[in-house]
């Protein structure tokens, strides 16, 4: 699906606030930059791709949204470094991180290698850790932040040929629930979202790809309404973990 989205030229529930997402150039991470743009936020793009955080960010500017860009190699800690730090330069701040940016592994136990196992967790884990980690100081500063980490289904419960992507996800919601609890006195509202079956090409070629070819699929726009819904709560409202998963009456 490749919908175009609106973004909104007077104003919106996240009028006057700056978004950092990862993993921003295709995907949930396009969708969750359209929406908040959509909202009102101005949106700091970071991936790998250039020509794909280029794409998503015109898309912004040509309905009147702003964003910047920073191409990132989240499996590098220097990188991560000076990519919010670039991006808070930019922005002026950031209240809002998406930790979206992932990678998928679909092998038996037997044939997964020492570096598949520390590729996922490097990524989809350590990477959301430093990310958090880097912008805290600034969230404390300014006296409050949201911060959404993207988990999946995987992080609640297990599925074959997938133990290093439920690891690596089962750990991103430990260190959520624990970040949560750190980030509290400091009006740091932490949400994990966690999907099941999205429609995009993160699965592309994998047997589950297969398994799930011709059933119901979540949207990705789906998924970039369901962070504005988490982020723009009132700070009375605490919506710590959000399982999303396909509906289908079959």
């Amino acid at each position: 699906m490749n919908s175009k989205r609106k973004v909104s030229k007077r104003g919106g529930v996240l009028a006057g606030q700056c978004a950092l997402v990862t993993g921003a150039g295709r995907g949930i991470g396009r969708a969750v930059v359209l929406a908040l743009a959509g909202a009102g936020a101005k949106v700091a793009l970071l991936a790998r791709s250039e020509d794909q955080l280029d794409g998503v960010a015109a898309e912004v500017r040509s309905s009147g949204g702003e964003a910047v860009t920073h191409p990132c190699d989240v499996a590098c800690e220097g990188e991560i470094v000076a990519g919010v730090a670039e991006c808070q330069r930019q922005l002026g701040r950031v209240d809002i991180l998406v930790n979206n940016a992932g990678v998928f592994l679909d092998k038996p136990i037997a044939e997964i290698t020492l570096a598949d196992w520390d590729r996922v967790l490097r990524v989809n884990a350590t990477a959301p850790f430093l990310f958090c980690r880097a912008v805290l100081p600034h969230m404390r500063e300014q006296g409050g932040g949201r911060i959404v980490n993207i988990a999946s289904t995987s992080g609640v419960q297990g599925y074959v040929g997938q133990a290093a992507y439920c690891a690596s996800k089962h750990a991103l919601l430990g260190f959520s629930r624990c970040l949560a609890l750190e980030a509290k006195p400091s009006n740091i509202h932490v949400y994990t979202l966690c999907p099941g079956g999205v429609r995009t090409d993160f699965i592309a070629g994998t047997f589950l790809s297969k398994r799930l070819e011709g059933q119901p699929m979540i949207e990705p726009e789906n998924m970039g309404d369901m962070v504005v819904f988490l982020v723009s709560q009132p700070p009375n409202v605490d919506i710590a973990e959000v399982v999303v998963r396909r509906f289908s009456t079959a």
